[in-house]
């Protein structure tokens, strides 16, 4: 590897600065310890243990630092997913409401209207019946047979002279008419009365069994919005566990990949460095025990 100055470096001395800054995404980071892997084997096979060693401690540490990035990419991306979906639940959520919102005010508006026409139609009615019922029944009632021969008898007695006695005749002819007028107009009160009162008692069922009709259609559409309801809750909480396993099986999966990658490259290399290692440093050791024996 060469510097910007043409200066040969080796990735042991380009990794001093790459934990300075230098390198900040996974990407390099996968890219670097590629690198030092092939490093590695060409100081194995030249025989360089001491900077392969150091190579692979690096490689050891970044991809220690790559398993770290990956965790925490991932992390970032279940909580994005998951506000995701807290969003989509809200955004639902606020649209149900406002659709129930607007769909029950209607009802209760057309409910309403429905209510004050119908009030509107019995006033009418009633006006209407009561002034039939003037019209129909007589303000003076016929004259009792009584009172017919009364007046027969004032007009013989008016013929025949007989004034003072048909005076008298005459004030009980008055009288009686007057008596009979009142008895008549009590019972022409309540006959009207009673034709009015079985009219306002049929306008009132009408108006109860419709307050009734309305007060049961909210009560279905309370209901139907309590179901509705349940169902997005539980479609929201399906979602939600289903990207909860989701995200525990990816999380696991990752761990598995990290810990077989970490034991593959242990096995591999150092395995093999242990063994060479051990090799070359019995012949340093044989080498400087015949040294000390020649001396």
């Amino acid at each position: 590897m060469q510097s910007n100055n043409g200066e040969r470096r080796s990735p042991g001395q380009e990794s001093k600065g790459f934990g300075n800054g230098e390198v900040a995404t996974l990407e390099d980071i996968q890219e670097y310890i590629a690198t030092l892997e092939d490093h590695m084997k060409q100081c194995e096979l030249s025989g360089k243990y001491v900077e392969a060693q150091t190579a692979l401690m690096k490689i050891e540490e970044l991809k220690n630092e790559a398993s770290k990035r990956r965790k925490e990419q991932m992390r970032a991306r279940h909580l994005n997913e998951k506000l995701e979906i807290e969003e989509a639940h809200l955004a639902e959520f606020n649209q149900f409401n406002d659709f129930w919102d607007k769909k029950m005010q209607e009802f209760n508006e057309e409910a309403a209207k429905a209510e004050h026409e119908m009030t509107s139609r019995h006033q009418e009615e009633l006006a209407k019946f009561e002034e039939e019922l003037n019209n129909s029944l007589a303000t003076k009632p016929k004259d009792s047979a009584e009172l017919l021969n009364l007046r027969k008898i004032e007009e013989n007695m008016a013929r025949q002279k007989d004034y003072i006695e048909a005076h008298k005749v005459q004030q009980k002819c008055l009288m009686l008419e007057q008596e009979e007028l009142e008895k008549w107009s009590l019972v022409r009160e309540g006959k009207i009365r009673n034709q009015i009162t079985l009219l306002t008692n049929k306008q009132s069922q009408e108006l109860t069994a419709l307050r009734k009709r309305v007060s049961s259609a909210q009560e279905e559409q309370r209901k139907a919005r309590s179901v509705e309801l349940e169902r997005l809750i539980q479609k929201y909480q399906n979602i939600k566990k289903e990207l909860e396993v989701q995200q525990q099986l990816e999380g696991l999966k990752l761990d598995k990949a990290i810990k077989t990658s970490g034991s593959v490259m242990k096995s591999a290399y150092g395995s093999r460095y242990a063994s060479n290692s051990g090799f070359r440093s019995q012949q340093r050791y044989s080498g400087k025990f015949d040294s000390g024996k020649q001396k």
